[in-house]
C-alpha cells in the first residue's frame, strides 16, 4: 500500500463471504488483511483463507489506484496554480502544450535562483553614539525604490475573460503562432473592437478564425450570409470560384 495512506475500506458486500468462514479462519483473514495493507507481504498456505482474501485483495488494489490518481491530480492542480501565480508566461505555455509542467517548473526554479542571487544585500552600519549605545542604521534607507512592475499582459487570459472558450482560444493562438502574429494588448483591443462590430459572439468568431486560419479578424469578413465557399479579396467577399480579372498588358 502507499506510504502516506493511513486507512483502507472493507466493503459490506464481503460480509457474506466472511460469515461462511469458521471463526478462527475469519480472525486469521483479518490479520492477513492488516498485514497486507501495511506492506508486510503476508504469505499463507491455508487454501480457505487465500480464497477468501483474493477478492478483497483485488478491491484493495483498485482503491489504491483511485487514491493515487486523486493525489496526482491534486498535486498537478496545485503545481499549475502556483505556476500561474508566479510565472504566468510559463503557465500559458503549459496550457498550450508548448512546455511540460516539469520543464516549466525547472525554468521557474532557475528564475527564482537567479533573482535571489541578484538581490542586493542590505548593508548595516553600526555607529557608536556613546560608550554605552550602538545604533544600527540601514544604509539603503535613502535609496529610491523602483515602482512596482505592472502586471504582464496576457492575450490568452484576456480572451478567456471576455467569454472565449479555453479550447477555441488555445487553438486560435496556435494559428496566430504559425502566422507569427504578435499577441500584444493593441492586437487584442483591435480584435475585440471588430468582434463587437460584427454582431457575433466571440466563440463564433474564434471558430471561423480557426477554420479559415485567420491570425486576425475584420468584421467585414464575417457579415451575415458569409459561407465556407467564399473568399476575401481587398476586403470584399467573392465566390470561391471567382477569377480575379487580369490586367491588360500594355505594349
Amino acid at each position: 500500500m502507499a506510504k502516506d495512506k493511513k486507512s483502507f475500506v472493507l466493503y459490506s458486500d464481503s460480509q457474506g463471504l466472511v460469515n461462511q468462514l469458521p471463526d478462527d479462519v475469519a480472525g486469521r483473514l483479518l490479520k492477513h488483511i492488516y498485514a497486507y495493507v501495511n506492506d508486510e507481504n503476508p504469505i499463507s498456505d491455508e487454501l480457505l483463507l487465500n480464497i477468501a482474501f483474493e477478492p478483497i485483495k483485488m478491491q484493495l488494489k483498485r482503491d489504491l489506484e483511485k487514491w493515487e490518481t486523486q493525489i496526482e491530480t491534486r498535486s498537478s492542480s496545485g503545481r499549475l496554480g502556483n505556476l500561474k501565480r508566479w510565472n504566468l508566461d510559463l503557465y500559458e505555455k503549459v496550457v498550450l502544450k508548448e512546455l511540460t509542467l516539469i520543464d516549466a517548473e525547472i525554468i521557474a526554479n532557475n528564475r527564482k535562483a537567479s533573482q535571489g542571487d541578484s538581490l542586493p544585500s542590505q548593508s548595516i552600519a553600526k555607529i557608536a553614539v556613546n560608550d554605552n549605545v550602538n545604533v544600527s542604521v540601514n544604509v539603503n534607507d535613502n535609496v529610491i525604490k523602483d515602482k512596482p512592475a505592472l502586471p504582464k499582459f496576457s492575450f490568452y487570459h484576456s480572451l478567456i475573460k471576455i467569454g472565449g472558450n479555453e479550447n477555441l482560444v488555445s487553438d486560435w493562438l496556435k494559428v496566430r503562432k504559425n502566422k507569427r502574429a504578435t499577441n500584444t494588448e493593441t492586437a487584442f483591443k483591435k480584435f475585440t473592437t471588430q468582434v463587437e462590430k460584427s454582431g457575433y459572439n466571440i466563440n463564433e468568431v474564434l471558430e471561423k478564425c480557426i477554420e479559415k486560419s485567420w491570425s486576425g479578424f475584420d468584421a467585414d469578413w464575417f457579415k451575415k450570409g458569409f459561407t465556407k465557399n467564399t473568399t476575401i479579396i481587398d476586403g470584399k467577399e467573392f465566390s470561391a470560384n471567382f477569377q480575379h480579372p487580369k490586367k491588360p498588358i500594355t505594349l
